[in-house]
């Protein structure tokens, strides 16, 4: 669960976006055509969705070791294979991986 609604319990908006540059090997290059439909169906569903709504149907339990600029890395699964690793920055969901086989911290 992430930071946001488990310290303040308040139901907002999942804002999604990009700030920093994407890690590399986890970039669009290495989106297939398939993943990037999957993408843009997760992004559909998403957009109408509080943060708590997409915690709870979307996220998967954090590593606590996996940390991005000193902040917490949370993962959200696009398909049963397909993850995206975000950080929470001021409410906003920063994507900085995106994994369409699921190879980061797999477990």
């Amino acid at each position: 669960m992430s930071k946001l609604t488990h310290q303040h319990n308040i139901d907002v908006p999942f804002e999604l976006c990009f700030k920093y540059p994407l890690e590399n090997g986890y970039t669009f290059k290495e989106l297939a055509p398939e993943n990037i439909k999957q993408f843009q169906s997760f992004l559909n569903k998403v957009s109408k969705m509080t943060v708590s709504q997409v915690d709870q149907a979307f996220s998967r339990k954090p590593d606590s070791a996996d940390t991005y600029k000193g902040m917490q890395v949370y993962h959200y699964e696009v398909t049963r294979a397909f993850r995206i690793h975000v950080v929470n920055e001021a409410g906003f969901y920063k994507i900085i991986r995106l994994d369409p086989r699921h190879k980061f911290h797999r477990i």
